[in-house]
């Protein structure tokens, strides 16, 4: 029982670190599509900032993501 708890609780981390990461990407893709559209320097600013903030955050998920993702596929054997 605890095995399956443990690949249970390893599925959960990777599923939600990929969500995640999913939802920060179409975020900064929204945006960047705006501060296109708009054309100014200040929505330009904003994206830049926007990137700048959000790229450590990406990849410690992405580290996380693919470390439950291995620690999952060696649970399974």
């Amino acid at each position: 029982m605890r095995e399956r708890l443990q690949g249970n609780l390893l599925g959960l981390t990777a599923a939600a670190s990929v969500t995640l990461l999913c939802i920060l990407v179409a975020g900064a893709g929204a945006i960047a599509i705006y501060a296109e559209a708009v054309g100014t320097w200040r929505s330009l600013f904003l994206m830049e900032q926007t990137l700048a903030l959000l790229v450590p955050t990406v990849k410690a998920l992405l580290a996380v993501a693919f470390v439950s993702g291995v620690g999952l596929v060696a649970g399974a054997r």
